[in-house]
């Protein structure tokens, strides 16, 4: 198996809004898809990383989490233990599980993480 992490970030609006389905359905667009397996659709420059295994991909999700973290509502980047976070991540892909995470920012903004199993 391989593990091909993506971020992105942006206006929520555009993540949650009324035009989700339009912007983010829209393969073409870098924006986080609708559906989780589309993310190998994406372009390709939304591409961050491919791992060789779950671990590496857990590695690479907190690196992008905690460097986030700052900016989310304190519930959501401490509402889940960091250890049963990463630890459950990696149970679901060690599984073949893919992963999609999306946290509203301050200023209107949106983190979309993602892992997708490749394999």
């Amino acid at each position: 198996m391989a593990f091909h992490c993506y971020l992105w970030h942006g206006d929520t609006a555009t993540a949650q809004g009324p035009k989700r389905d339009q912007l983010c359905g829209d393969l073409s667009l870098p924006t986080p898809p609708v559906m989780t397996g589309d993310w190998l659709n994406k372009p390709q420059g939304m591409l961050q990383r491919k791992a060789r295994t779950a671990e590496e991909a857990v590695r690479w999700l907190e690196e992008a989490f905690d460097q986030h973290a700052p900016k989310m509502a304190h519930s959501q980047a401490t509402g889940i233990s960091h250890a049963d976070r990463f630890g459950r991540a990696l149970s679901g892909l060690k599984s073949g599980t893919d992963l999609s995470w999306g946290f509203p920012l301050v200023g209107s903004k949106y983190l979309a993480l993602a892992v997708i199993v490749v394999g």
